[in-house]
């Protein structure tokens, strides 16, 4: 398994760390920056992640997607990190709705998984860290069977 993520401040290559050390002995997995251009030749599952700047997911991840021909053949889960889901059920149903497509688009792959996450600017949010250690645990055991 693999992780690939872009960030910007930190807090998406966090999360995505976290999620790694959540799953260790269940799957054995790799973390990469979309920056290290990692082949996923051996990655049964591709986790990739992206913080929303600008109303979209970073723009080097979705080109990392486009690069690796959509990850055609693979299974993909997918994960954003977004404030907007600090203006309670409507930013999180607008961030389901409007990034969760950009991220989904140049996906050629079967996407077995998608999550927003809460995302932050300043202090660390041990909350999304905690539901991103769940709910990578939930995607490796459904994955599994």
């Amino acid at each position: 398994m693999c992780i690939v993520y872009g960030t910007r401040r930190g807090s998406t290559e966090a999360v995505a760390r976290v999620m790694a050390g959540a799953i260790k002995g269940l799957a054995e997995v790799e973390v990469f920056s979309v920056a290290e251009n990692p082949a996923l030749d051996d990655c049964d599952l591709v986790v990739i992640g992206a913080p929303i700047y600008y109303e979209r997911p970073v723009p080097e991840v979705m080109e990392f997607i486009r690069s690796k021909n959509g990850l055609k053949g693979k299974d993909v889960a997918l994960f954003i990190l977004s404030i907007a889901e600090k203006f309670g059920k409507l930013g999180k149903a607008y961030t389901e709705r409007r990034y969760m497509i950009l991220m989904k688009r140049p996906v050629k792959g079967r996407i077995v998984a998608t999550k927003a996450f809460e995302g932050w600017l300043f202090e660390t949010n041990a909350e999304t860290l905690r539901n991103a250690q769940k709910w990578i645990r939930e995607v490796v055991s459904t994955y599994r069977k």
